[in-house]
């Protein structure tokens, strides 16, 4: 099983602004895309239904992912805000000494580079003209006062709305990208059950280390890159007992409100990029035991649908699962021999202790009796 925890830390603390360069974007992101291409396990399974889309994906070596929006956790990657953090960068940003020193500096024609990146020149000239010769820093104090105290009252009284758009755009920027999932283990009883239509199914294996490199795109815009500068946009999933913190989004929202309140044409200004990826990767402790991965697709801006094919990648075998037909058993199998996949049979040892299920080639079981698996399962027992 691979380091998790390692991940997330990683994942967690790369933060890329807006208004970072293509070049500060590159070297943050290079660490993800070479632990990924490094850390991903050269057997990831998918579980599967039977059904004529699912054989015919098959077939066609497709990879099919589904939005979001058709999860059976309806509060998977919907992410947090904290307000109190919002309050107290309201109130390190509105200091009087910090204000009065960054007016100066604007004063005397020294624009910050994240200022230049928000506003065109028009904008920072009018600016600057508009700060006073004479800067009293008691003045400034109470300018502040006042701006602040009528700030937090306009912010509350449309809180709701900001609120509501806050959850309604990462939502939609979440349902543009069809996820298709993978677990590192194809033996847990409980996944067979859950996803593979209580065992009726069958499990898919794929390598994607032989495939996965860096992207060969020349992308426009790297600091919006998702999918971590890789030709295959796959990552582990990290497990965690409190949701992901999209306060930096909730600022940005805060931001766009006070602009369009003040008649203030200002680019916005995004804390960080990789919010969507983080929320997408972030899902509860409860789910840990699927050791799950996701495979991206880009992010779609066309009309929604539940369901895309994301990719094609062939399989490197199936195996049915233990309550499968006999006849769609054949299907399969004749599929996997045509296709060179190799082909497995799961079953059930009722003598062993463990809650788990093991493979076995379908070639030596495609002729059992019923007697001579009952022997087999014995034979293994012992």
């Amino acid at each position: 099983m691979v380091n998790r925890e390692e991940f997330a830390h990683l994942l967690y603390n790369t933060i890329i602004s807006s208004t970072n360069s293509d070049q500060v974007a590159f070297e943050k992101l290079s660490p993800i895309c070479n632990w990924i291409q490094k850390n991903i396990p050269s057997k990831l399974y998918r579980f599967r239904r039977y059904n004529e889309y699912t054989v015919n994906a098959l077939k066609e070596d497709e990879i099919w992912g589904s939005s979001i929006l058709e999860f059976n956790d309806p509060y998977e990657c919907v992410p947090f805000y904290n307000m109190q953090s919002i309050n107290d960068h309201i109130n390190n940003v509105l200091q009087p000494q910090d204000v009065l020193t960054k007016l100066q500096y604007l004063k005397t024609g020294n624009i910050p580079e994240q200022l230049k990146k928000m506003c065109s020149p028009d904008i920072l000239q009018q600016i600057i003209q508009s700060i006073p010769d004479v800067l009293d820093e008691g003045i400034i104090k109470d300018k502040l006062e006042q701006f602040e105290e009528g700030l937090k009252g306009v912010i509350s009284g449309d809180f709701a709305q900001i609120i509501e758009k806050f959850y309604t755009d990462i939502r939609s920027a979440e349902a543009q990208r069809q996820i298709a999932c993978f677990s590192e283990q194809n033996n847990s009883s409980l996944m067979w059950g859950h996803y593979a239509d209580s065992h009726r199914g069958f499990c898919l294996q794929y390598d994607f280390r032989e495939v996965l490199k860096k992207c060969s795109c020349n992308c426009h815009n790297i600091k919006g890159c998702n999918n971590f500068m890789l030709n295959f946009s796959v990552a582990p999933v990290i497990y965690s007992d409190i949701r992901f913190d999209a306060t930096g989004y909730l600022s940005t929202l805060l931001q766009d409100y006070i602009c369009r309140l003040g008649n203030i044409p200002m680019e916005l200004y995004f804390d960080d990029t990789l919010i969507i990826s983080k929320c997408l990767l972030t899902k509860s402790e409860d789910w840990k035991y699927e050791n799950e991965w996701r495979l991206f697709s880009r992010a779609y801006q066309e009309q929604y649908k539940p369901y895309r094919m994301i990719s094609h990648l062939k399989p490197k075998a199936l195996f049915m699962g233990v309550m499968m037909d006999k006849e769609k058993e054949l299907e399969l199998y004749s599929i996997c021999k045509d296709k060179g996949i190799k082909c497995y049979k799961m079953l059930q040892d009722f003598q062993g202790k463990q809650f788990t299920v093991y493979d076995v080639p379908y070639e030596q079981i495609i002729n059992w009796t019923e007697m001579e698996k009952t022997n087999q399962l014995r034979t293994q027992g012992n």
